[in-house]
C-alpha cells in the first residue's frame, strides 16, 4: 500500500511495501520479482501483505492464496493474489502497472509461490514463473477504480482455484455480511512487524454511504458500483495493511462454499482500523477474468489487451477547499475546529493546482493565510499535497491599538 520502508526480517533480498498514502489517490510502486531467486530469498521480503488484528492461518484453510514477489531497480515489494485457474492468478491492477510510465511490469521479473502458508518454508516446486502480465482494461490507475490484474503462469499449479462472485450474486455485497481477508507481513504498523505465517481475519461490509464518508480524507473516489469497503466497527481492531494489495476478500455462499468477492485495493496510510479498507468488486471484473481463463485453459479466443493510462486528475475547487480545511484542522486542531467565520476560497492555477485564501478568528486572535493544494505523482503514487503559510495576530493589538509595529505576528507554514 504505501512506499514506506520497513526493517528487514532477515538477510534475504530487499523488498519494499505496497502502500496506501493518506490524502492520496493510491497508486503503488510497480511490482517486479526475480524468478531466479532462491526459495530462501523469496521467503524473506521486508514487508509484505498482512492483516492487522489477524490470527495464524494455514494454507489448508485458504488453499488458493498466492504470494507474489519481485525486485525492481529502485525497490522491490510483494503482493498477494489468488489462484483462479491452474495457470491464472488474480491480483490488484496497481501490483502489475507502473503508474508513472503507464507500463506493465515484465513477466520475467515476477515470481509466484503457491501452496504455502509459512514464507520460511517455500520449496522450489512451489515457485512459479510468469508468462504474461495483464491489467484490467477498466483499471483507472489514478482513481484506483477497476483495480485488478492477472498473472498468467508458465505452467499450471496444483492449488485449487477459488470461485469468483458474478453479477448475479449482488446479495453477497450487502452491508453487514462478513468477509475474510488473508495475507502475509506487517501485522503491527507501529512496530512494522511482519510475521512469516499467513494471517487471516473476518470483518463486516460497511454501508456505502459510510464508506464514502470514512474514506474522504485519504481517497475521494469511492464508488460503490465498482468497490466495496469493510470496517471493523465497533471494535476497530482489524484491517488490511502494507502489501495486502491484490489479496482476497472472501465471502461464504448459502451452500457454505467460499467465493472471492473483493480484491484488496487501498486503505488509510497509517493502517488505522478505524478507517475503512477498500476492495475492488469481483463481480464487476469476473467476465474479463473468465475470458482469460477460457483463453489460457481452454484455447478460447485471446481477449484484447489494453494498458490503462495514468493521468493526474482534475483537482476541483470543492476538493481543494476540503483538503485545505483538513490541513488547517491538522495544523491548528481545536483552534481551527472551534474558529468563527471560517472562510476558504480557492482560485485555479492549473488543472491540478489551486491557491486558496483562508481566514478565521478564535478567541483574541485573527488567523489569515494562503494554502496551495495540488495533485502530483511522487514515487509512483498520485498524491494530494498541501503547502500553507498562515499568520495570526492579536485582534485588539493589531487592529485597534494604533501601534501595529508593536504587535507580534505569529506564523506557521509547511
Amino acid at each position: 500500500m504505501r512506499p514506506d520502508e520497513a526493517k528487514s526480517r532477515s538477510a534475504g533480498r530487499r523488498s519494499a511495501t505496497i502502500l496506501i498514502v493518506a490524502l492520496a489517490l493510491l497508486g503503488a510502486l510497480v511490482l517486479a520479482a526475480a524468478a531466479t531467486a532462491s526459495p530462501r530469498a523469496a521467503a524473506n521480503p521486508k514487508a509484505t501483505a498482512s492483516v492487522i488484528g489477524g490470527h495464524n492461518a494455514t494454507i489448508a484453510q485458504y488453499p488458493s492464496l498466492a504470494f507474489i514477489e519481485g525486485v525492481q531497480a529502485t525497490a522491490g515489494y510483494a503482493c498477494t493474489g489468488t489462484v483462479v485457474a491452474p495457470r491464472v492468478v488474480l491480483t490488484a491492477g496497481h501490483c502489475v502497472e507502473d503508474i508513472e510510465s503507464s507500463s506493465i511490469v515484465e513477466p520475467s521479473l515476477i515470481a509466484v509461490a503457491t501452496g504455502v502458508s509459512n514464507l520460511q518454508r517455500i520449496s522450489r516446486p512451489q515457485i512459479s514463473t510468469v508468462e504474461k502480465v495483464l491489467a484490467y482494461p477498466g483499471f483507472d490507475p489514478t482513481k484506483l477504480q477497476g483495480d485488478a490484474g492477472l498473472l498468467i503462469l508458465s505452467a499450471p499449479v496444483t492449488a485449487p482455484p477459488i470461485p469468483l462472485a458474478t453479477e448475479a450474486e449482488a446479495t453477497l455485497y450487502e452491508p453487514g455480511n462478513k468477509l475474510t481477508v488473508a495475507g502475509w507481513g506487517i501485522d503491527n504498523q507501529s512496530t512494522e512487524h511482519a510475521p512469516n505465517q499467513l494471517q487471516a481475519a473476518t470483518v463486516p461490509i460497511e454501508e456505502p454511504a459510510l464508506c464514502k464518508e470514512g474514506t474522504r480524507r485519504f481517497y475521494p473516489f469511492f464508488d460503490p458500483t465498482h468497490q466495496v469497503c469493510t470496517l471493523d466497527a465497533p471494535h476497530f481492531k482489524i484491517t488490511t495493511c502494507h502489501g495486502d494489495s491484490g489479496g482476497p476478500a472472501i465471502a461464504t455462499r448459502a451452500d457454505g462454499s467460499q467465493v472471492e468477492v473483493g480484491v484488496t485495493s487501498l486503505g488509510d496510510g497509517t493502517c488505522n482500523p478505524a478507517s475503512p479498507a477498500v476492495f475492488t468488486r469481483v463481480d464487476q471484473i469476473q467476465t474479463w477474468v473468465q475470458s482469460w481463463i477460457n483463453a489460457v485453459e481452454a484455447g478460447g479466443p485471446t481477449p484484447p489487451i489494453t494498458i490503462p493510462k495514468a493521468h493526474i486528475p482534475l483537482l476541483t475547487r470543492e476538493r481543494s477547499e476540503e483538503l485545505s480545511g483538513l490541513a488547517m484542522e491538522e495544523a491548528f486542531g481545536q483552534t481551527f475546529l472551534h474558529g468563527q467565520e471560517k472562510q476558504i476560497r480557492c482560485t485555479r492555477l492549473s488543472n491540478s493546482k489551486l491557491k486558496c485564501g483562508v481566514t478565521w478568528f478564535q478567541g483574541p486572535n485573527d488567523y489569515f493565510g494562503q494554502i496551495t493544494v495540488f495533485y502530483a505523482i511522487r514515487r509512483n503514487v498520485v498524491l494530494a499535497g498541501v503547502h500553507y503559510t498562515v499568520h495570526w495576530v492579536n485582534d485588539q493589538c493589531y487592529f485597534h491599538s494604533g501601534n501595529r509595529s508593536a504587535c507580534k505576528v505569529n506564523t506557521k507554514q509547511r
